[in-house]
């Protein structure tokens, strides 16, 4: 059984942890594979994932989407070879990642937020023209339990269009977040967890809790909301 946590941040976006600080709480906590989806940049995917290589971690190449203006909904792609163009719409957004092979992923849907995740009327929309292939059924954003009987109905309800059921912590502060969330797997390589996706065969688990000091987590918020847009606005994510 292969423990995946594919959902990652590090510095390039507005993660807290360098590659290799990324790669070494992976291995702390005895991860056999993980994802870095830093938003609208793939720029620390290469050094991550030669540093997972020495390491023998799995990494999958990846990159968290910030769709179009007014919801800016994300979305993840997985195995991806080049980073891809953000602020298209969320069906233009599934096709670009699905174009080079990769795979198609809703991250922290029904969270109580018009920003960022997907909510119900989004999705149905998006299911009416395209299939994901998967979505994060169980993760550590703010929920409650309404919310998260709600996702739990709607996947379902429409299981076919969108894929696999996978869990993941949203990582942005390494050995602090990582693995909270996982998606368990037959096997323990990248090959594997994509066979394991695609057939549908993935079992999202919660591990363990946050361990975040406080000070750490406003100096995020900061990178997130004022700093991270700041770099998107003049083009410096690549």
């Amino acid at each position: 059984m292969g423990v995946a946590d594919p959902h990652c941040h590090t510095t390039a976006s507005d993660g807290m942890v360098e590659p290799a600080e990324l790669v070494q709480a992976a291995i702390s906590v005895r991860l056999d594979l993980i994802a870095v989806c830093d938003h609208d940049t793939m720029a620390a995917a290469a050094e991550v994932a030669a540093r997972g290589e020495a390491a023998g971690l799995g990494v999958v190449r990846g990159q968290e989407i910030t769709t179009r203006w007014p919801a800016q909904t994300h979305v993840v792609g997985w195995f991806l070879e080049r980073p891809v163009r953000s602020r298209m719409s969320l069906e233009d957004t599934v096709d670009a990642i699905h174009d080079q092979g990769g795979l198609a992923v809703i991250p922290h849907p029904f969270m109580p937020t018009y920003f960022a995740s997907a909510q119900r009327s989004m999705l149905l929309r998006l299911l009416d023209r395209r299939a994901v292939d998967a979505i994060e059924t169980l993760h550590p954003s703010p929920m409650g339990r309404r919310r998260q009987a709600a996702l739990e109905a709607f996947y379902d309800e429409h299981q076919e269009r969108l894929g696999a059921r996978v869990g993941a912590s949203d990582s942005h502060f390494g050995a602090h977040d990582l693995c909270q969330v996982v998606t368990e797997f037959d096997g323990s390589t990248m090959e594997d967890f994509r066979r394991a996706v695609l057939a549908r065969r993935t079992r999202p688990r919660a591990r363990r809790r946050s361990t975040v000091p406080a000070g750490l987590a406003l100096r995020q918020q900061w990178r997130s909301l004022v700093l991270l847009p700041l770099l998107r606005v003049s083009r410096q994510l690549e």
